[in-house]
């Protein structure tokens, strides 16, 4: 009996051992601090996302913040589009993103941003306003198309473009 306990005592061990080793070959969008645990995610900068609701699409090139780097880990997502003043579309994440960047209240046509009190996302399509009302963490722009948001409703589909798809688009 004892001996049983001794065996499984150690298995477990060698089990808990293994496990860090384990979760670093899946963080390849995380950095790993000293002690071998998972800190914030790294860098998303240039990594493009696409966003479709039904026939438009915009390609939003994201930022190096934090904000952004964790929403790519969240793709591919399917939400339901909010309309924002006239001037933005939101979109209500399943969760708050990990961030602790300035927020602005700035934007520009094409600007993506993150508003943590929502979870919402928002992509701007119009500039009417000097300044959005709520404080907005950017996390990419669209360097075209944005203000194509205007007119849809319904669902959009967030999604990573892969390092293939974009070198293959880039010729």
């Amino acid at each position: 009996m004892m001996r049983k306990k001794a065996v499984i005592v150690g298995l477990a061990f060698l089990l808990l051992m293994e496990m860090p080793a384990c979760s670093m070959d899946q963080t390849s969008l995380s950095s790993v601090d000293e002690a071998g645990l998972v800190e914030t995610p790294a860098s998303a900068e240039g990594k493009q996302v696409r966003m479709t609701s039904g026939e438009v699409e915009v390609l939003i090139t994201l930022n190096d913040s934090k904000a952004a780097a964790d929403f790519v880990r969240m793709l591919p997502l399917e939400l339901t589009l909010i309309e924002r003043n006239d001037f933005a579309k939101g979109m209500t994440l399943p969760r708050n993103l990990v961030t602790d960047e300035e927020t602005t209240r700035e934007y520009e046509i094409g600007d993506f941003g993150y508003w943590d009190a929502g979870p919402d996302l928002a992509i701007f399509y119009d500039d009417i306003y000097e300044q959005t009302i709520v404080p907005v963490v950017p996390m990419g722009k669209a360097e075209s198309g944005a203000e194509n948001m205007r007119n849809t409703s319904g669902t959009v589909r967030l999604e990573l473009i892969s390092d293939d798809e974009n070198r293959a688009k880039n010729g």
